[in-house]
């Protein structure tokens, strides 16, 4: 497994991350548009687009839910509770694999 770490995510970014993880299978090419065109709007640091490219191409959905929840400030409860939301999700994806 990479040791990828992504910089801090807001809870609105980390939104932005798992819709862009869910859409993934489907439309991969059209997820790193979307990513690219986020970061030109300034909804994501170059540094968070890097790391979020290489989270959405190379990793699977049980690593890749795990690296946001290394993201996220564990202070920012609405953070922690959209990942509890949206992580057993991507556990349920990774299950059915």
């Amino acid at each position: 497994m990479t040791a990828l770490a992504i910089p801090t995510l807001s809870s609105h970014q980390l939104s932005l991350a798992l819709d862009l993880l869910d859409m993934r299978e489907m439309a991969p090419k059209e997820v790193l548009r979307q990513l690219d065109e986020l970061a030109t709007r300034g909804e994501f640091s170059q540094a968070q687009a890097k790391a979020l490219r290489v989270l959405v191409k190379t990793l699977d959905d049980a690593h890749a839910a795990r690296v946001l929840r290394a993201s996220c400030d564990g202070d920012d409860e609405e953070s922690m509770d959209l990942l509890r939301q949206r992580i057993a999700h991507e556990a349920r994806v990774a299950y059915m694999r």
